[in-house]
């Protein structure tokens, strides 16, 4: 089962994008977004990873929760040297979360933060496998709350309370947290269930067997309302992305589509809002931070609290997911019914694209100004070999030089000091020359897409027809950002 809020129980047979499957032992997923799913029966497949699922927890048992979260400190650690492919995952999500600082942090301590990510990841996780299987009063003795009040007086006072948290520390931890208000308090998270059918069973029965109450996200919002509406407590995994259900605003200043679930629930039934925070103190003993969200709180209010709760220890939180990736085909939409532009201007850290032009073909340029009057949050670093046409006055279009006699070696070192030439990180390239040596150094560079024009082959990942006038390229420029769904509106 993959519970959007409250507490993260283990899952077989499935990963976030982009890790091994099965290795890591929780799945995530948009809230309450999906059509609901059949009931299975378990395979042989389901049957060996419910045994060997439950031999792990038998093992781990027989050790203090100290010791296997050290363990899984040391497993993290060495995964932090043997996956160079997330460690890229986990770098760029850190400079997006990082880039509106201050002071953005250097080269050098991203790569500490993603080393130290990798290490809390691993301790996090094997400490949650060890902690469901304690007594509530046993997990207790680890965990340091502060902040509860902003919970306990709006329940006290009948009001439910709707929990906003993030994957962050060890998420078991939070089976202790509706206990703490006391033995007539009802709340639970909204989950999604797991793929496996008989781990399951196993974890709702032992939810339930706790008290706490499931709210599977395929049953609407009759029953968390209900329970909002009597002075309980509904949890919800707020950090993910939203798809084209979401609602389009800023996560760390960059534009995404997020969860408007928490501030929808709170309005429709009064309830209050906090946010919540798990970071280690030490191996084996978290702090749980609650902090309140005010009433009516729309849902960018809702993720700058959000944000404030991650920072309070941003490598305790669990990174792996690819939570602004660019699409593939189109990677300036969301694929909502709201059109981008809007939004896009409350964003904060741009949307980068590395992108070339075809000499001797001015009209070409409108295709970046097109861009930027559709998503005016881009920044498009155009890689200017000095025979290009005038590139429009405008800050958001920088000229980063390149010789297009450049060995074919040397590209890779071309678009990464391209890339690190702003705190955030590069999201796609737009190859509008049909360079395809330039698309194999983008796509070694981890972009997720690779668009040209006048191309084929597996480096791309959407390749157009080159357009005959400065219309053509326009409509190219929509074709990036806009889809059926929001054309029509």
């Amino acid at each position: 089962m993959k519970l959007l809020g409250h507490v993260a129980l283990p899952l077989a047979n499935a990963s976030p994008r982009g890790l091994p499957r099965g290795l890591w032992p929780w799945k995530v997923h948009p809230a309450m977004s999906e059509a609901p799913e059949e009931e299975k029966q378990p395979t042989l497949a389901h049957r060996l990873q419910y045994a060997l699922y439950r031999a792990a927890e038998g093992v781990l048992g027989l050790v203090s929760l100290d010791t296997v979260t050290r363990v899984g400190e040391i497993l993290g650690h060495a995964a932090w040297f043997i996956w160079p492919k997330h460690r890229r995952l986990v770098t760029r999500n850190l400079r997006i979360a990082t880039a509106t600082a201050a002071e953005a942090p250097d080269a050098a301590e991203i790569r500490r933060r993603v080393r130290e990510t990798f290490i809390r990841a691993g301790g996090n996780m094997l400490g949650s496998i060890r902690a469901v299987t304690m007594q509530p009063e046993e997990l207790r003795e680890h965990i340091a709350i502060t902040g509860l009040e902003h919970m306990r007086v709006p329940v006290e006072n009948g009001r439910g309370v709707v929990v906003v948290w993030s994957h962050m520390g060890n998420w078991e931890v939070l089976a202790q947290l509706v206990p703490e208000l006391g033995p007539t308090v009802r709340g639970g998270p909204i989950y999604r269930p797991l793929d496996n059918p008989l781990l399951d069973r196993l974890t709702v029965q032992r939810r339930t067997q706790q008290g706490a109450v499931l709210f599977n996200k395929h049953d609407g919002f009759n029953g968390p309302a209900s329970v909002l509406r009597s002075g309980g407590v509904v949890s919800v995994m707020t950090d993910q992305r939203a798809g084209g259900h979401g609602e389009l605003c800023p996560f760390f200043g960059r534009l995404s589509s997020c969860t408007p679930l928490p501030g929808l629930l709170a309005r429709r039934t009064g309830a209050a809002m906090v946010t919540i925070s798990i970071t280690s103190l030490s191996t084996g003993q978290w702090q749980l931070t609650i902090r309140p969200v005010p009433d009516k709180a729309r849902t960018p209010e809702i993720l700058r609290h959000l944000e404030t709760a991650m920072l309070d220890r941003l490598t305790d939180v669990f990174w792996f997911h690819d939570r602004w990736r660019a699409d593939s085909i189109r990677p300036l939409s969301f694929f909502t019914k709201e059109v981008p532009t809007e939004a896009a201007r409350t964003a904060t850290i741009p949307t980068r694209l590395v992108a070339t032009l075809p000499p001797g073909n001015p009209a070409a340029v409108e295709c970046l100004n097109a861009l930027l009057e559709l998503r005016p949050d881009a920044r498009i670093d155009v890689l200017d070999s000095g025979d290009l046409a005038p590139l429009p006055d405008d800050p958001r279009i920088v000229p980063f030089p390149w010789d297009r006699g450049v060995p074919v070696e040397h590209l890779a070192g071309l678009l990464e000091r391209c890339d690190e030439s702003h705190p955030a990180p590069l999201d796609f390239a737009l190859l509008l020359d049909g360079n395809a040596d330039l698309a194999l150094a983008a796509k070694r560079l981890g972009l997720r897409a690779v668009i040209g024009t006048g191309v084929e082959g597996k480096a791309w990942t959407r390749g157009y027809p080159v357009p005959a006038d400065a219309a053509g390229w326009r409509n190219l420029a929509a074709e990036l950002v806009l889809t059926r769904k929001n054309r029509a509106t």
